[in-house]
């Protein structure tokens, strides 16, 4: 999945430390840009988005990359 320009995975890496918290929105989760851009349907059988994949933030997206593509340790370095 392309978002910001920046190629992730389709879906959540079985690693991913994200699992682990709790649900909520101040959960890793809720700042990821597979789970925010992916596509998923809903109860009624529509699919749709948190964010569309364009309006996610570059330099976040950036972070999130590096960490991807790093070993998955710790949190991504995500500014305000």
């Amino acid at each position: 999945m392309t978002v910001a320009g920046i190629e992730f995975p389709g879906r959540c890496p079985d690693k991913c430390p994200g699992h682990d918290d709790e649900v909520g929105q101040g959960g890793m989760c809720h700042r990821c840009p597979v789970f925010n851009c992916e596509e998923v349907v809903d109860t009624d059988g529509k699919p749709f988005r948190l964010l569309e994949p364009n309006e996610y933030r570059k330099d976040w997206a950036e972070a999130w990359k590096r960490w991807f593509d790093g070993d998955l340790r710790g949190r991504p370095v995500l500014h305000s």
